[in-house]
């Protein structure tokens, strides 16, 4: 009875700690994202404004999503030194009444620089 009790304080704390453990890294990685590509975000915005597409996306560019991916063909390039090349993909979220999306914005890892967009349909 006593092993069967020990086993079974044993399970739960170990798994206790496996969750507990598993949700820290996940605020964790969230916090270092939203701080680590405000910059590539409000670059992104900046770009959108120049362009005039700033009326198709929500207000709320700060929560812009912004991911790694590589720049292909796909792609209009401004700078075409970067086709094949790791950059930063920014997309905004659309606003409700739009008919063409928001472009997706391609910025350098390095520089913070815009190099490109994905046309939208």
């Amino acid at each position: 009875m006593k092993l069967k009790f020990l086993y079974l304080t044993i399970t739960i704390f170990s798994i206790g700690l496996i969750i507990g453990c598993s949700n820290k890294q996940v605020i964790e990685e969230n916090t270092n994202d939203m701080d680590n590509y405000g910059d590539v975000r409000a670059v992104a915005w900046e770009f959108l404004n120049e362009k005039g597409w700033n009326d198709r996306a929500k207000e709320d560019w700060k929560s812009a999503k912004v991911k790694k991916t590589i720049a292909d063909n796909s792609y209009e390039l401004l700078d075409k030194t970067y086709d094949g090349k790791e950059v930063l993909t920014v997309s905004f979220e659309d606003k409700d009444s739009v008919v063409i999306a928001t472009p997706s914005i391609l910025v350098d890892l390095n520089s913070n620089k815009v190099i490109g967009y994905m046309p939208s349909e």
